[in-house]
Order: C-alpha cells, then structure tokens, then sequence
C-alpha cells in the first residue's frame, strides 16, 4: 500500500558496555545512538551513511531486533507493530539481514545448504507443505543465486569462496524466503566491480523497503534518492541525497567525502 510506513523508529538511544576504563572502572556504559526518529515507507530506499562509530551498524541491528534491548531505550515500530521480546520472532519474517561480516552468516556445508535453510525455516513456520519439497526449494535456490548472479554455485563449499561471494551468497539466502524489508550492512564490501554493478541493478528494481548502511557514497548516491547522515550516534542530515552530496563543506565537517562520481566531474 502506497503510503504506508514500513519501519518506525521513535526516540531511540542504545548504550553498550565498552571495554575501555572509565575513571578507574571496567564495564562504563556508553552511548552510541542517541534520540533516533525517522521513518521508511513501504517500498522506499534509504542509505545511512556516516564515519566509523557513527553508529550506522548499531541502528540496523536494533531495527532487526538483533541485539539486546536492556540497553534499549525508544521504540521500532515494523509495519505498526512495536517491536519487543514477544513478537520480536515474529516481526523478523518480515526482514531479511545481510551482515557486513558474510562470515556471521554462513554455516553450513554447501551454499544450497545455507540458502535453503531461511527458506526451509520460513515454510516450516507458516506449516507450508512445501519445506518438505525438494524439487520447489531447488528450484527458489536456483532463482535466488539467479539474482545475485552466482548460477550453478549450489554445491560449492561456503568456506572456499571470495569474500565477494560470500556476500552475494549472504543476500541469495535472504532473497529466498522474500521479505518485506532488506537491511543491509555494508553490502558493496569486496564486491569486484561487475558484481557491484549487478548488485546495485538487483537492489534498485526491488520492490521493497531496503536500509543499507554503507561506506561508499557512490553506491548510496546512485542506490537511494534518500540518504539518513550519522555523526557521533546522532541524525545530522536526513533528506535528499543527491543535494547533500554535492555539499562538499558539510560532508568534511561530518568527516565524509564527495561520492568519487561528483569529484570526477568537478575534475573536468
């Protein structure tokens, strides 16, 4: 439905414990998101950006509900539902997660091992007979590395591949059970640049709320007409990406640089 908001984020601020001493004392909180509000309407695309520590890793995971909330303070809202312990099962059919590290996500022994698991999980929840079908997980396998352009790569040893594929492989297995929302972190890490460039393809067509959390500013300008800005665990920007990019000053003082795009043409 046009309109309709698919993630909500009111007020939120997460402290972790950081292993640094604070005066003298091991286990000191530490704030690394403070006062967050913004919102991502079904289907639209959003790119957060921000230097290291920002918090941009953090957000997402709270989003997901993949990290402890006792730390939490505020409120995620996913299709209008409040996340919390209860439901929190639930809300995550609704979002695939594709971690920076491909490595957190990849476990079994085969690549069609680890892209039917979601799948077969999905089903099996739902009480859908087809987690017990063969020949149609095969087959969403197939179409899901299809998508991520690593055909015939079923039977290969996760361990084995780049780190490139790795990550395409991390994104198949999500892709299999088709959520609602995608959030991505740090997608375009080790992709060669014909993987990149097929990635950014896929994820651009999607009919979904995507979130990607990147470093590079030429795939969130070309990704998103809608970019979120952290500094220092707060929004400082949140708005049209395409003129905020082009804000040279403003991305120095929030320690970024002009997508590589931008600098070339102001080369020329």
């Amino acid at each position: 439905m046009a309109g309709r908001v698919a993630v909500r984020v009111n007020n939120l601020s997460y402290r972790y414990i950081s292993s640094k001493k604070v005066n003298n004392t091991d286990g000191a909180l530490k704030e690394v998101l403070k006062n967050i509000n913004f919102s991502v309407l079904d289907g639209e695309k959003v790119s957060i950006i921000g230097p290291n520590g920002a918090g941009k890793s953090t957000l997402l995971l709270n989003i997901a509900g993949l990290i402890e909330s006792k730390h939490k303070s505020g409120e995620i809202q996913i299709f209008d539902k409040i996340l919390n312990e209860k439901n929190i099962f639930n809300i995550r059919e609704h979002i695939g997660f594709v971690f920076q590290d491909p490595n957190d996500q990849l476990f079994s022994t085969t690549v069609f091992d680890d892209v039917a698991f979601g799948l077969i999980n999905y089903l099996n929840k739902k009480k859908d007979d087809r987690a017990k079908n063969i020949e149609y997980i095969r087959e969403i396998v197939k179409i899901s590395l299809g998508k991520v352009n690593l055909k015939n790569l079923e039977d290969e040893i996760p361990h084995f591949l780049s780190f490139g594929e790795k990550k395409l492989v991390t994104l198949a297995t999500v892709l299999s059970y088709d959520p609602k929302i995608l959030i991505l972190d740090e997608p375009s890490s080790n992709l060669d640049p014909r993987n990149r460039s097929n990635f950014l393809k896929l994820i651009k067509k999607m009919d979904k709320s995507i979130i990607v959390a990147t470093h590079d500013l030429d795939l969130a300008y070309d990704f998103s007409d809608r970019c979120i800005i952290l500094n220092d665990g707060k929004i400082v920007f949140d708005g049209n990406s395409k003129e905020i990019f082009k804000d040279e000053s403003f991305l120095i003082k929030n320690n970024l640089d002009l997508p590589l795009i931008l600098r070339r043409e102001s080369t020329q």
